[in-house]
């Protein structure tokens, strides 16, 4: 099975903390091979090698082309967008989960499209771990109500 690294293993391993259109992993498949899940004609999703949820259920949607943001991608990417959500739900199989992207390239490591799959609900405890491991500052308490 799948074993994802740590987040400091993970960028000790890529060597550097963004990756543009010249060196992004995800624009090399055949290096992400030993971890892809399922491969469409415009998309392909993959195990997150550094999964935020610490095990195998962190699961990531990419296109094949070089693509930064959501607003960007063709109708046919959009179209095959609903086969990649049908697999997703398929391999959380009775699991939660949610979804989401991060449409800005404030503490992104990849400058390459991609949406993240994780196992859970996205609960605020959850939701603030997730965003410290990855740099975010949150200096505040916040009550959700």
């Amino acid at each position: 099975m799948f074993q994802p690294l740590s987040r400091k293993e993970y960028r000790e391993k890529m060597g550097k903390e963004v990756y543009g259109k010249d060196d992004s992993p995800f624009c090399k498949k055949e290096e992400q091979k030993t971890h892809i899940v399922w491969e469409g004609k415009y998309w392909y999703i993959l195990h997150n090698l550094s999964s935020y949820s610490g095990d195998h259920r962190h699961i990531m949607a990419v296109p094949y082309e070089h693509i930064c943001f959501s607003k960007d991608i063709s109708p046919e990417h959009f179209q095959e967008l609903q086969q990649v959500h049908l697999i997703a739900e398929k391999f959380f199989w009775d699991q939660i989960y949610f979804s989401f992207t991060r449409e800005s390239m404030a503490n992104r490591s990849v400058e390459h499209l991609h949406m993240h799959f994780l196992v859970g609900k996205l609960q605020w405890k959850f939701l603030r771990k997730m965003l410290e491991v990855q740099w975010f500052p949150i200096t505040q308490e916040l009550n959700i109500n």
